[in-house]
């Protein structure tokens, strides 16, 4: 079982670090892939392969990165919010198109960053689905408004 979990976190390591970030500030995301790493491990002897491992893996990863992230608020009492603002009122130059993405994904409400982060990685609306529990057709709409969303921000 061990060596079957390594190669899978292996091959899947960019998808935890990225939802660690989108979830977390910058010194904090790998606090954050540790605990989904955690949970990760101790849900592995319950996975049935009743699904793809990646969209098992997102469930675990964003139900622990939503929970990480309500302690993290309750510690820093809007902190983290204030420094988001002041980052997204500035210009985007001299920012990365990576911090660019992550400023606008880190202002989004939980479901909707969990979509736009599994779009990115090229799930389906069927495998957001079964992750979320949305309806696949909402998925799409959320994902087009979510595009509308960051392309006035960014782009206009």
């Amino acid at each position: 079982m061990t060596i079957e979990f390594e190669s899978l976190i292996s091959k899947n390591s960019k998808t935890i670090r990225n939802i660690a970030r989108s979830y977390t500030n910058m010194y904090d995301y790998e606090d954050l892939m540790q605990e989904i790493l955690v949970q990760l491990w101790r849900s592995f002897g319950n996975f049935r392969g009743d699904s793809k491992f990646e969209t098992w893996l997102y469930r675990i990863a964003i139900n622990t990165a939503v929970s990480f992230q309500r302690s993290e608020i309750k510690e820093r009492k809007g902190k983290e919010k204030n420094t988001l603002l002041q980052s997204n009122n500035a210009s985007s130059g001299g920012l990365s198109h990576d911090e660019i993405l992550h400023a606008f994904i880190k202002e989004l409400n939980n479901i909707d960053r969990a979509v736009l982060m599994m779009y990115i990685d090229g799930l389906t609306a069927i495998e957001m689905e079964s992750v979320l529990g949305i309806k696949s057709n909402a998925i799409k709409v959320r994902v087009s408004r979510l595009k509308a969303k960051f392309s006035e921000q960014f782009v206009d």
